[in-house]
């Protein structure tokens, strides 16, 4: 998977979305190859000189499917077994292309997710910069 992923937005559904879309796929025939597994991965964060800095662990889930012979893997933070299914059977199923109706829909579905996230995350930062302090124009400091 890339930064550039489009199932990335599965990460940031909530469980109403994840049942439109694997609605969408009850369709296609999905082989699980890898079945959903807990684990840890490394946090890697930059410090404020550029050195990487392990923040610590964090639990993720990831799986692995075959559809249309196109393996998918989908890998989500937390607990959770049918968001990591659901995002490796859409990898699985963009990466093959067809049937295209449904790459559509499914892309429609993912778009939709995307801009609600980002919605949610532009409300927050505003929220966040409401409350910011600019101490240099505090009286008497």
């Amino acid at each position: 998977m890339q930064a550039n992923d489009p199932t990335a937005a599965i990460i940031g559904m909530d469980d109403k979305e994840v049942d439109e879309l694997l609605a969408l796929l009850v369709t296609e025939e999905i082989q699980i190859t890898r079945p959903p597994r807990s684990g840890l991965i490394m946090m890697t964060v930059k410090d404020s000189l550029a050195v990487d800095f392990y923040l610590g662990e964090v639990l993720t889930t990831e799986a692995e499917v075959l559809l249309g012979g196109e393996r998918g893997y989908g890998m989500v933070i937390g607990e959770e077994p049918r968001k990591a299914l659901t995002r490796a059977a859409a990898d699985a199923l963009l990466r093959c292309g067809r049937p295209v109706l449904l790459c559509r829909q499914v892309n429609d579905c993912l778009e939709k997710a995307r801009q609600r996230q980002t919605a949610k995350y532009a409300a927050d930062a505003a929220l966040v910069a409401s409350t910011r302090v600019n101490f240099d124009l505090m009286a008497g400091a």
